[in-house]
């Protein structure tokens, strides 16, 4: 399998992880378009691919792995 072909998301797939990401930002006061909003992203898209399926279970991991 291929690099790309693993990192390849469908439109549902996309909308988890962005729902997942623009609630993260809005609550930590974190714009989207900031380093602090891609690590976020980057995190969240691997969280997805490990298993992570709905935006609820996306925003759990992450509050546990920052303790907020």
């Amino acid at each position: 399998m291929s690099f790309l072909s693993d990192m390849a998301l469908n439109q549902s797939d996309i909308e988890v992880v962005c729902g997942a990401l623009e609630e993260w930002c809005a609550k930590n006061r974190t714009p989207l378009d900031s380093d602090g909003g891609r690590d976020a992203a980057t995190v969240m898209l691997g969280l997805y691919k490990a298993g992570h399926g709905t935006k609820g279970s996306i925003l759990e991991a992450m509050h546990r792995m920052n303790g907020t």
